[in-house]
């Protein structure tokens, strides 16, 4: 058999080989939309991943935005709320003309709403998505997600208003009642619009009368009852 004879299959085998190839990358689906499909499907992990590559591999694509954005919701689906609020924040900086900004602001600020935690634990979190919020409510004044995020600071405000409000009833049963007044006037100058503050009241007003201090247990009981419970409370 000559050398032609086998040859010549060989390279037409080849060439079919790298015909195939081509083919197949004009047919590829792109990253973008299989971290779509993904998404859609609720495997976020998989969608984070897709979106990740494509921005490695796509940078100067014209829908490289809505990936990085995507990939954020990814992660905030995925509830990873850490890395989510990073992607917002890149997404932001990146992209500050995005039609998509508003949005991207308001799950930043969700954010951390999600990793406020309970009142009686280390209010740092929830100081930090109090100042999100009210970032959102800054930059987007009459924005989509106004009255959700207003009903969102409540919330958290309130957490901070019932810490105080705890800690002053604590140092009460101890019988510790000048740190427990500092404790309700705390509550008085930080929190005056919280649902709380007529409880506070009360128990403020029988902490001066234990005190004998009469004057202001009755500056306090006129207090409480001209008070009213705030008409924004949810």
């Amino acid at each position: 058999m000559s050398f032609r004879s086998i040859a010549a299959p060989a390279i037409l085998l080849v060439v079919l080989l790298l015909l195939s190839a081509c083919a197949g990358g004009q047919n590829a689906v792109p990253g973008k939309v299989k971290g779509d499909r993904s998404f859609a499907k609720g495997d976020y992990n998989a969608a984070i991943e897709h979106y990740r590559l494509y921005l490695e591999s796509e940078f100067g694509a014209a829908d490289v935005s809505d990936a990085q954005f995507m990939m954020a919701r990814s992660y905030y689906e995925a509830q990873e709320y850490p890395s989510a609020a990073l992607e917002f924040e890149i997404y932001r900086r990146n992209y500050p003309r995005s039609d998509s900004l508003e949005a991207a602001g308001y799950y930043e600020a969700l954010c951390y709403w999600q990793q406020s935690p309970q009142y009686d634990r280390d209010a740092t979190p929830t100081l930090q998505a109090i100042r999100k919020l009210e970032d959102y409510l800054l930059d987007f004044p009459g924005g989509v997600h106004e009255e959700d995020a207003r009903a969102k600071l409540f919330v958290l405000r309130e957490k901070l208003a019932l810490k105080t409000l705890s800690t002053a009833r604590f140092y009460q049963r101890l019988k510790r009642l000048d740190a427990a007044a500092l404790y309700y006037e705390k509550l008085l100058r930080e929190h005056p619009d919280s649902a709380l503050l007529g409880e506070a009241l009360e128990d403020f007003e029988g902490l001066r009368r234990q005190q004998g201090r009469e004057a202001e247990a009755e500056e306090l009981a006129g207090m409480r009852r001209n008070w009213r419970p705030p008409g924004g409370a949810p």
